[in-house]
């Protein structure tokens, strides 16, 4: 009698077991959407701590639009920081043509990648040859400027450039890549700086001045 109770116990049991996991499977399914929302959420929230690599990680996958990026007033920004640079507009907005501005902090914010962030510009100590290499890498208004810190997605793009696989413009912006806006702008084009503009910023006339060459992207499925 006591085997049989026993027999009947365990086969109860398994059957409340394999009825929970098929609740818990539908459940799964059902709640897929909801699980995607969270895992995006998280991953915004880990982008605030991402950190830059340099605009020439960019150049492996975007060789073209590296190289047309180079030769833009943002390609070139930091440089005009230095002394006699850009000397005339220098004097026609009261600013000093023989000062070196590339150590100003009000000025680094603007001309270089992620000045004061996890892994962005920082001023090198000229002693220093791995600082000084990292810094010329941030110099500019480069790729992570508009983008969002590489270190986010660069991972995703190796995958990608390793396999020769296709991927969509969704798969992208949920790892973290940043797809630019007019706030993506309005961080340096909000009429602080010294050189006022001869005409106040409009994000969708202007959005494509001096940014760089747009070219299809071979293994974007959407694009």
């Amino acid at each position: 009698m006591n085997r049989r109770i026993t027999v009947v116990v365990a086969l109860a049991f398994t059957s409340l077991l394999i009825g929970f996991y098929q609740g818990s499977q539908r459940a799964v399914a059902q709640d897929a959407p909801l699980l995607t929302s969270v895992s995006h959420a998280m991953l915004a929230v880990s982008d605030n701590t991402a950190k830059y690599v340099g605009s020439k990680k960019c150049k492996k996958c975007h060789i073209k639009i590296y190289k047309s990026w180079a030769e833009t007033s943002m390609g070139k920004a930091f440089e005009t920081l230095k002394p006699d640079a850009e000397a005339e507009i220098k004097l026609k907005f009261g600013l000093d043509p023989k000062k070196d501005y590339t150590t100003d902090a009000k000025c680094l914010e603007c001309h270089t990648v992620g000045y004061g962030k996890p892994g962005g510009y920082a001023t090198p100590n000229a002693a220093d040859k791995k600082a000084v290499r990292k810094a010329k890498a941030l110099e500019g208004v480069g790729c992570e400027s508009c983008h969002g810190p590489g270190g986010s997605y660069i991972k995703l793009h190796k995958k990608i450039l390793m396999t020769g696989r296709t991927y969509t413009e969704e798969e992208m912006l949920a790892s973290g890549l940043i797809k630019p806006d007019e706030s993506s702008c309005m961080k340096c084009h909000d009429g602080r700086g010294p050189t006022k503009p001869e005409k106040p910023f409009s994000f969708e006339s202007m959005k494509d001045e001096g940014t760089h060459e747009h070219h299809p992207l071979k293994q974007r499925a959407d694009s």
